[in-house]
């Protein structure tokens, strides 16, 4: 087994190696096999098949080759009988090949005599046809031209031909005498160039008749023109032979001289084979099918250069909403010039490869001209219109549709087009950012209040507006690559922005505590000023976080329709990060909330568990301080986020009254003193929080289960010392990362539990928390920390 199998197994199984896991891969793996001896027998059988066709054809051909090699024998038995049985042959023979010179030399003349007059009727039924409209008068005369010029045409081949072989004296009176020829030749070139340039519109016009006797002319020049060629390949082949054959009988001492460099075949051997009579017509191709295609592609290329001529400057861009005309003629050439044309010219894939270079061609300079997004959009839009027209309209196969401006330039434009929208988003967000940012920092007018009161910044909606246009666009585009994309640019740019909004919140709100913080005596520098109003600024951008939230769902929900399944999951995966991102935002508004609110009581919070705790009114100021902000933030807060807030308050007040610990205030339990007072502080805070808290939410969860810390706090603090390990281990089952630092914290406080005991009890405690058993158990159960777990750093 090779190595790359192997990685390929070890990939599969990874850290799994159960037998179920390797059943479920072997079934796979078998699935896989399956599939694939399906498609190699369906292959082999596909090529089985044509090897089969192509050796019948090959038999074929080997009995074809016997049979004309045999019948070749016969006519070269017939011909040594016929020679063996008539008397004098030779002589026969010889006054045969005599008359036959005479003939051809009486026939050579009568056509020389007549030669002007028959130059002289081909002129003018050239110019009577060119000038004419051949649209309108149907070229009655073209079969005519044709066939009189081919046989002029001819015997001008010829004769040149015997005049090579001949005097100079002869040479010149046949130039002089085939002087007219070029220009009539030249003539009738152009008068097939005008039919193949109108071929199109010919076949539109209905004038079928040309279209064919057009082809006919064609079709007649291609024959000839293959026949002459295969017989000129003969000729070069045997006078090659006979060269060899020479080379051999020279003498020794003539081998190493220079040979002359001759061009096969020679006037000779094509003189010998005119006058034997296996040359009667051309002596050389003349390649009107050649100029026929040619023709083609210029006539289509002359088109587009009218084309640019007349979408030229700032009207450059407008072609691509005027090119169906191409279309329009290739369904022509399809649908009805195809009917009249030699199948094996392959008539529309000729056309539609010449359309298809110049379009391509046009379309590739308005790329290269730097366009802006919206005519990148146009140009993929005619790139997707052109290749389902091809499928739909002219019966391509998906697989051999082609894009007009070619996969790797299409590429580029996704990327040309991305980047130039990144970089308006980009401009856009920023001036967006920078006048919120300014009316955030200044705070000269308090935020907006929408119907349900609650506090809200122009920015987010404002944002959104943006994001939905340039999507509404990409979708518009029909160009899933596109639409994903620009959702993915955009949620990043959304990204940034919740950074920089963390980052402004945290820079104010750092500047407002120290502000706070100052004594009357300070002066405070204006950079360190801080304007009024940021609590209502923090709720409004927590606020935001939930609109945006709702528009990015919305904006996921309607365009992850639009695409395939892959592109779903990649707009899904995105709006989601985003979304993460906003609920980051309103958690970090409310943690900063947070600093405001319980910075103001520090004071209070410092004094719990001292003296003058045990009859003083500390709670009851920590009450009214929270329940004064959060009361206020209450009625201008989206209730989700509020719900939120409350939470992380009502976490706070625990965490900071237990972290007043840390002052190592001995706990006055005689008469179960200390017991009342902590009982008394719970009250007032349990009251205020269920006042505050909204009538959807679950005060279990919000409240009661974190107050269920104070029960274990009030048995630690005030229950019988060998109780200790019992609530210890229950505190562990709700918060199972109890940190062991809170019973040590705890037992410092109490006078009735000396050093050794506290050490005996944390050791047990510590056994507890840390063992092995239990700690898988909570790692396979996976389970999150709680709020207890930071009062570690508060004591």
């Amino acid at each position: 087994m090779s190595s790359e199998t192997l990685q390929k197994i070890l990939i599969l199984l990874k850290d799994d190696l159960s037998p179920e896991r390797i059943r479920v891969i072997k079934d796979q793996v078998s699935k896989q096999k399956s599939t694939l001896d399906y498609q190699l027998n369906k292959e082999s059988s596909k090529y089985f098949n044509h090897v089969e066709d192509s050796l019948s054809l090959l038999n074929l051909s080997q009995r074809s080759v016997k049979n004309t090699e045999r019948r070749l024998h016969e006519v070269d038995e017939l011909s040594r009988r016929s020679k063996s049985a008539i008397s004098r042959y030779d002589i026969i023979f010889n006054a045969t090949k005599l008359y036959e010179t005479i003939d051809l030399t009486s026939s050579i003349y009568d056509r020389i005599s007549e030669f002007n007059e028959v130059t002289t009727r081909i002129a003018e039924m050239l110019e009577q046809e060119l000038s004419d409209d051949a649209l309108d008068s149907g070229c009655p005369c073209l079969l005519h031209i044709h066939y009189m010029l081919t046989m002029a045409r001819d015997f001008q081949d010829q004769m040149l031909v015997m005049a090579q072989v001949s005097t100079d004296d002869v040479q010149r009176t046949m130039l002089k005498l085939f002087s007219q020829m070029t220009d009539l030749v030249a003539k009738f070139d152009q008068l097939l160039e005008s039919l193949i340039y109108d071929l199109v519109e010919i076949v539109r016009s209905e004038q079928v008749s040309l279209a064919i006797r057009l082809f006919k002319v064609i079709t007649v020049e291609e024959k000839e023109d293959l026949k002459i060629n295969a017989i000129r390949n003969i000729i070069k082949k045997k006078e090659i032979e006979q060269e060899k054959s020479a080379i051999k009988k020279l003498p020794s001492s003539r081998t190493d001289l220079q040979p002359n460099i001759i061009e096969y075949p020679t006037s000779k051997g094509l003189y010998e084979e005119i006058l034997s009579g296996t040359i009667n017509t051309r002596t050389q191709a003349r390649g009107y099918r050649n100029f026929f295609f040619n023709k083609i592609k210029q006539s289509v290329q002359d088109m587009f250069v009218e084309v640019r001529k007349e979408y030229q400057g700032e009207k450059r861009f407008e072609v691509l909403h005027n090119l169906d005309w191409v279309f329009n003629e290739l369904l022509i050439v399809k649908e009805h010039l195809t009917k009249y044309c030699p199948g094996h010219w392959d008539i529309f894939g000729k056309y539609f490869e010449c359309y298809y270079d110049e379009l391509n061609s046009l379309v590739n300079e308005l790329v290269e001209s730097e366009p802006e997004t919206l005519i990148i959009l146009d140009i993929l839009d005619y790139d997707k219109h052109f290749q389902s027209t091809l499928v739909q309209d002219f019966g391509f196969d998906k697989k051999d549709k082609k894009s007009i401006i070619g996969d790797k330039q299409r590429e580029q434009l996704f990327a040309d087009y991305l980047s130039l929208i990144l970089v308006k988003m980009t401009e856009w967000i920023g001036n967006l950012e920078k006048a919120e940012f300014e009316v955030f920092l200044e705070r000269k007018t308090p935020p907006h209040v929408d119907s349900e009161g609650l506090l809200y910044l122009d920015g987010t909606r404002t944002c959104f507006q943006m994001f939905t246009q340039q999507a509404e666009v990409a979708a518009g585009s029909g160009q899933a690559k596109i639409l994903v994309g620009v959702i993915e640019r955009f949620c990043d740019l959304l990204k940034q922005r919740q950074k920089k909004w963390m980052q402004k919140i945290e820079i104010d709100v750092r500047k407002l505590l120290r502000f706070n913080q100052r004594t009357d005596s300070q002066d405070v520098e204006e950079s360190e000023e801080c304007p009024g109003g940021l609590v209502e600024y923090i709720v409004a951008v927590a606020n935001d976080q939930m609109k945006a939230a709702d528009y990015s769902v919305a904006i996921s929900s309607k365009y992850g329709k639009l695409v395939s399944k892959v592109h779903e999951r990649t707009i899904t995966q995105e709006i989601e990060e985003a979304l993460d991102g906003f609920a980051e935002v309103a958690k970090f508004c409310s943690s900063e909330l947070i600093k405001i609110i319980f910075t103001d009581l520090s004071a209070p919070f410092s004094e719990i568990f001292s003296k003058s705790w045990y009859g003083g009114n500390q709670a009851q100021q920590i009450a009214d301080t929270l329940y004064e902000y959060m009361l206020e933030i209450k009625n201008q807060m989206n209730p989700v986020v509020f719900a939120s807030l409350l939470e992380t308050v009502v976490e706070e007040t625990i965490l900071l009254f237990i972290g007043a610990l840390k002052y190592e205030h001995s706990f006055k339990n005689k008469n179960d003193k200390f017991l009342d007072s902590t009982k008394r502080d719970f009250e007032t805070f349990y009251k205020v929080f269920i006042q505050l808290l909204p009538e959807s939410e679950d005060k279990t969860l919000i409240i009661d289960d974190k107050f269920k810390l104070m029960e274990y706090f009030m048995d630690f603090s005030c229950g019988p010392v060998e109780s200790i390990p019992t609530t210890w281990a229950n505190c562990l089952t709700v918060y199972w990362d109890t940190p062991v630092k809170l019973l040590s914290a705890i037992l410092k406080c109490r006078k009735d539990v000396d050093s050794s005991d506290a050490k005996k009890l944390l050791q047990a405690a510590t056994r507890s928390a840390s063992d092995p058993a239990r700690l898988a158990q909570l790692n396979e159960a996976e389970a999150q920390p709680t709020f207890i777990s930071r009062v570690a750093a508060l004591i």
